[in-house]
């Protein structure tokens, strides 16, 4: 029972800290004059849905065999 408390504890802590990630790279990116213009946001779409499509491919490959 232990061991999966401690499990729970270290996946709050893991999504916590993504939180912050996330926050931080959004205001970083909106630093950047060009990523608030369509052609910068079209990039950020495509490479985010290209590295989201990647990841998820190697998830599916992993989980079935």
């Amino acid at each position: 029972m232990k061991n999966k408390s401690y499990l729970v504890f270290w996946e709050m802590v893991l999504i916590l800290a993504s939180i912050l990630m996330f926050r931080s790279a959004w205001l970083l990116l909106d630093g950047i004059e060009w990523m608030g213009r369509p052609a910068g946001l079209g990039v950020s779409l495509m490479v985010g849905v290209s590295v989201g499509a990647v990841a998820l491919a190697a998830l599916s490959r992993a989980s079935s065999k």
